[in-house]
């Protein structure tokens, strides 16, 4: 993967919420090293119940709420990072939102047990996963935040934000390296929200969703095969609800041309873009669309949507870093408007939760891909009386 597909990666859904550059990982992306561990697709869910969640705020998660500041701050931590670790992925924490209101931003740091900022460079990516909530174009959990180590504060207008209750839940998926040549003892991930309340101004924000697409369908692995020539994927669905979206952009690989939402049901095409590339031919970044001063780009809850990436490799050969194709954006929907009833049982939500919360317990970043799970090879920096919180056995 090319060096640009990091901060790509984790700025997607950064733009779904905060407008910031595009960057997809509503679904946790894995690193090639990581897909010896096969996800269960819908059908291999067909009939399973929903698994359990973590308790909330009984891992190594800490709420704190500074009203003053319009701030909720979750401390994640502590973990120890020693020198040379690939990858540790904690177990899925909950914890939950302790304020009514609209998010507006987010800013991230880590900090030793004193509080002083170390290097973001030992956090590899966090997502924020609210589990009773759908995803619009999918029955999936919906993905609230995602952000890595390029990804330090995104703020938007406190026009629009994501509307939060008090007690609203989060899964927390976080995964750190340390590439350094020291240890990072009792290590905490600050991951703070900003938010405003009803008392706070005389108009009340607009409610705003982050939305996600990927030509790979909701479930399962993301990236596919790029041989010698053109290559083309895409995926169909349709929105759960009416809405306008507001911004748009994506994440692609190396020898992509174009990248495209079209409303199937009419023919007319929502966005489309081709990536920026450098000297050598290798991706860079992919353009975003913003449509917030238009009043966004409508889309119907009645019609078809088409997500397709497109790719033409010049090699004689499979393309090294093989491709993906993503879209992520907000969307505006209307106050009042009612999303079709959440379902826990349905087949989609069991296979990605399961997912979610497995994928720590069986991938492992530390050269161990043959050790058992339960070996805890994935848990070896926590602390030892918190190693046991947030294990899931199905």
């Amino acid at each position: 993967m090319n060096t640009s597909t990091t901060g790509s990666i984790y700025a997607l859904t950064a733009l779904a919420l905060l407008f910031g550059t595009p960057s997809v990982q509503a679904q946790e992306s894995m690193s090639r090293a990581d897909q010896t561990y096969r996800q269960l697709t819908v059908a291999d869910a067909a009939g399973l119940e929903p698994p359990a969640l973590p308790t909330a705020n009984a891992g190594i998660v800490t709420v704190r709420t500074l009203i003053d500041e319009r701030r909720v701050e979750f401390d994640i931590g502590p973990v120890d990072l020693a020198v040379g670790m690939e990858h540790l992925r904690l177990p899925i924490q909950m914890a939950e939102f302790p304020v009514d209101g609209w998010i507006h931003g987010f800013e991230i740091e880590m900090v030793d047990a004193e509080g002083d900022k170390i290097p973001l460079d030992l956090l590899h990516h966090v997502n924020f996963i609210d589990p009773d909530k759908r995803e619009l174009f999918s029955s999936t959990a919906r993905r609230v935040m995602a952000a890595g180590r390029e990804t330090t504060r995104e703020k938007m207008s406190e026009l629009i934000g994501y509307p939060i209750s008090d007690g609203d839940r989060m899964l927390i998926s976080v995964m750190f390296a340390n590439p350094f040549e020291s240890d990072f003892n009792e290590s905490h991930l600050i991951v703070r929200f900003l938010y405003s309340t009803e008392a706070d101004g005389l108009f009340q924000p607009r409610d705003v969703y982050p939305f996600y697409l990927d030509v790979m369908g909701p479930i399962g692995g993301k990236d596919f095969p790029v041989t010698p020539g053109k290559t083309v994927h895409h995926w169909e669905g349709k929105p759960a609800v009416d809405g306008r979206i507001l911004a748009i952009g994506g994440h692609l690989h190396d020898h992509s041309s174009k990248l495209s939402l079209v409303d199937v049901t009419t023919g007319k095409t929502i966005w489309e873009t081709e990536p920026a590339v450098n000297s050598e031919g290798r991706v860079t970044g992919v353009p975003s669309g913003m449509f917030m001063w238009t009043l966004g780009r409508k889309i119907f809850a009645d019609h078809t949507y088409r997500i397709s990436a497109e790719y033409d490799n010049p090699l004689d050969v499979q393309a090294p870093d093989g491709g993906m194709g993503a879209i992520g954006g907000v969307i505006w929907v209307e106050k009042g408007t009612v999303w079709p009833e959440f379902d826990r049982t349905d087949d989609m939500y069991v296979a990605d939760l399961i997912n979610t919360l497995e994928a720590p317990a069986n991938l492992h970043g530390h050269g161990a891909h043959d050790m058992p799970a339960e070996t805890g090879a994935d848990m070896e920096g926590m602390p030892a009386a918190e190693a046991e919180h947030g294990e899931h056995t199905h």
